[in-house]
């Protein structure tokens, strides 16, 4: 016996012991289908795939069974294949005319993605100083896997020079403030609508940045980018109902709760500018309670967290329970 039919024999035991011998059969006879009378080895003529070898071959097919129990082994052996294995998957719903295979096909690709985000999200919150940037990206990448991580930091180096090119030495901080604002929402015509409308979109800084659409909290966002580059110490902070900015008078974050610290705040919806006065009238017509961990300033992980757990509020508004799921679990990173 040749090599090729020790493996054709041991492939055929392993379809047998985890399939079932008639389905085992049935693979067998679509393969034969497949190979003579298409003239076709399985899509090893077409683009190069990971690995295309009869394992893959025989996971990929047995999607087009109804069996959910089927699916759901398919599955798993899938995604623990890993990010490698969607080419594969890809190149098997291009060819594919079943639309429920498709849909399939949409959902492994979908959780593999989602997996693999959580990995680079782990890595991320567990960093001592992670970049607020990357972080703002990764988010991005919930939705748009292939996010151009370029194009935003090209976009976010020009807002900077914009910004680099008016600042001087002996400017006040509200001077500063004044003129980061009109280069933001002047000159690049930042616009930030409520969050309430339930637009996902607006949380995603790669969208926000295209179309200078947002919200209050990825303009906040982006603003507090923006300043860490420019070494202005400009945060944001989250108090009830509404997410602003401030100008705190230390370019290192006290997590010591002290309104003192805090000059004066910026709402990122149009940049208006409030001082401690206002504040504390808007809190007590409203009836809030006032809280001083409300004034702490939030670094790159607190800020972006406030991003993630509105958004999820968005998603749920819209009863799309898969992403809040998803989302939950990130969200869990932040707190493990």
């Amino acid at each position: 016996m040749n090599l090729y039919c020790k493996y054709e024999l041991k492939y055929g035991k392993y379809l047998i012991k985890h399939l079932g011998f008639l389905k085992a059969y049935l693979l067998y006879v679509k393969n034969l289908l497949m190979e003579k009378v298409l003239g076709i080895y399985f899509y090893k003529k077409t683009k190069p795939y990971l690995q295309a070898n009869k394992e893959i071959e025989a996971l990929l097919q047995l999607l087009d069974d109804p069996d959910q129990e089927v699916f759901q082994e398919i599955s798993k052996r899938i995604l623990s294949l890993g990010k490698n294995i969607i080419p594969n998957l890809e190149g098997y719903w291009e060819h594919s005319r079943n639309n429920d295979v498709q849909k399939k096909i949409e959902h492994i690709i979908q959780h593999i993605q989602h997996n693999e985000l959580e990995n680079l999200f782990k890595d991320w919150v567990s960093a001592e100083k992670p970049s607020l940037t990357m972080g703002a990206i990764l988010l991005a990448k919930f939705i748009f896997p292939e996010v151009d991580e370029a194009s935003i930091r090209k976009s976010l180096k020009n807002i900077y020079q914009s910004c680099w090119l008016e600042l001087y030495q002996y400017l006040t901080p509200l001077e500063e403030a004044q003129i980061i604002n009109s280069i933001f929402f002047n000159m690049f015509k930042f616009q930030s609508f409520e969050i309430d409308e339930n637009k996902p979109n607006h949380f995603y800084i790669n969208q926000v940045l295209e179309t200078r659409h947002g919200n209050p909290y990825s303009i906040g966002l982006i603003y507090q980018i923006i300043c860490e580059l420019l070494d202005i110490p400009i945060y944001t902070i989250q108090l009830p109902k509404q997410f602003l900015l401030a100008y705190i008078k230390t370019t290192e974050i006290d997590q010591t709760p002290n309104k003192k610290n805090i000059q004066f705040y910026i709402d990122p919806n149009s940049g208006t500018i409030y001082s401690q006065i206002d504040i504390d009238a808007y809190l007590k017509k409203y009836d809030f309670v006032i809280d001083e961990n409300h004034f702490i300033p939030l670094n790159a992980k607190h800020a972006l967290l406030s991003n993630i757990e509105a958004l999820a509020f968005v998603y749920e508004q819209l009863n799309m329970l898969d992403k809040v799921d998803s989302l939950k679990k990130i969200i869990a990173l932040f707190y493990s």
